[in-house]
């Protein structure tokens, strides 16, 4: 058993980090290759394939990997997935041709897109083994076909000096990575038939529904600065911006490493009534989260933007604040997913979801107008401001939620949790 843990935490840690790798080498190869303007079609591109990437996906994982009672098949995974890749490449080639015309950039973008849909789709074989406890073998799988897909890349855009055709190719081996690492295992564990039963699959999406718009409403907030750059500035922009938040995303990482083995007792300390042990286990997370965001910042003041000016060849030396304030944000962000995890492990998934569109709507009106009058600047404190406010609304939130808990205890079923 002790083995089966190990495994499972080595290949998921794999498979995330080279997950989080991939769009910083393939951004360097592309910046370095073709340039700071293609560079900003990519990353604009890769920004638009995230946000649609939440469509593909419809938050389902979660669902699946805790239906131990199997109320679902496999089967109406399977079908339910298909059926949202499908609508995410509907929704590519509408954005792509709406937002960029009939041109070669709305194709690249549209191939972008289709690159992420493999991601999408092949998380559906993912739950399936997490849901069988054979979370190594969804690790493993995302491990290699991640390699595969950012070596392939690399390499067909040093061969061919295209980005559009280096895309294509890239989604063809990636469709067969994606067929060989997970078919032949899913195979000894289910069947794969595909089957459309309506009524099974428009439960499982009315059901996962709330989960899929908070996630979109998620990943928007946090492309909200790319989309206000790229109505007011040229694509180089887009570049300079990606770069400049990659050291952001490092906080993330690293504190989610940290954090998520407190995940456990923070549930324990919840469903065991030790509000207080549960209180200081969040406060801890966010000390860890402060911590590394003061080493970041220190760090990335002294050397950040000469050493990422040297790895991808452009000059960055005029954005040394909008880096500083972009790594401030990515401490909030990294805050903000703390805050998260305490939320969902209280059960107030509405308050999260409330939470978002809050702040969405509040921040919606400021986006394009900082971006507008400040540029690369408006965009790092429209950031900043974003995942600030996040953080103080998931703060209520928990702070609401702790205080319907109690009532709920003291017998006041009126303020029962969210």
């Amino acid at each position: 058993m002790q083995s089966q843990v190990k495994k499972d935490y080595f290949w998921n840690t794999m498979g995330s980090g080279i997950t989080a790798v991939f769009s910083v080498v393939v951004l360097w190869a592309v910046t370095r290759i073709m340039g700071p303007y293609v560079g900003g079609v990519f990353a604009f591109g890769y920004a638009v394939s995230q946000q649609l990437q939440t469509v593909g996906a419809y938050e389902i994982r979660t669902y699946q990997a805790t239906d131990v009672r199997e109320v679902f098949k496999f089967e109406t995974y399977l079908a339910a997935r298909i059926i949202t890749c499908l609508a995410m490449i509907l929704c590519a080639v509408v954005y792509g041709f709406y937002h960029e015309g009939f041109t070669e950039e709305a194709i690249v973008l549209i191939l972008i897109c289709m690159l992420k849909v493999f991601d999408a789709f092949e998380d559906v074989f993912h739950g399936m083994f997490q849901q069988h406890k054979k979370l190594y073998i969804a690790g493993k799988a995302l491990f290699y076909r991640m390699l595969i897909t950012m070596l392939g890349f690399v390499l067909f855009l040093y061969i061919t000096r295209s980005l559009l055709i280096s895309c294509i190719l890239t989604i063809l081996i990636s469709a067969v990575a994606v067929f060989y690492l997970n078919v032949p295992e899913a195979k000894k564990m289910v069947s794969i038939r595909i089957r459309f039963q309506w009524n099974q699959i428009k439960g499982l999406l009315i059901s996962c529904f709330p989960l899929f718009v908070g996630a979109f409403v998620l990943q928007y907030l946090s492309n909200l600065p790319k989309y206000g750059m790229d109505q007011y500035m040229s694509k180089e922009y887009q570049t300079y911006y990606s770069i400049l938040f990659m050291p952001a995303f490092v906080i993330n990482l690293f504190s989610g490493f940290a954090f998520k083995p407190l995940l456990t007792s923070l549930a324990e300390n919840w469903v065991g009534n030790q509000k207080s042990k549960f209180m200081g286990t969040i406060v801890k997370g966010l000390l860890i989260v402060g911590g590394l965001t003061v080493v970041v910042i220190g760090g990335g003041y002294l050397l950040g933007i000469p050493v990422l000016s040297w790895i991808y060849g452009v000059e960055l030396a005029p954005y040394k604040t909008e880096f500083i304030l972009l790594l401030l944000g990515g401490g909030f962000s990294a805050a903000g997913v703390i805050l998260y995890y305490g939320l969902m492990v209280m059960r107030c998934q509405k308050l999260i979801l409330y939470g978002y569109i809050l702040t969405l709507l509040i921040s919606l009106p400021f986006s394009g107008m900082m971006t507008q009058q400040w540029g690369m600047l408006g965009a790092s404190l429209l950031y900043v401001g974003l995942m600030l406010l996040r953080c103080i609304i998931l703060v209520f939130s928990i702070w609401w939620g702790m205080r319907s808990s109690r009532k709920k205890e003291k017998g006041d079923l009126s303020h029962e949790v969210f």
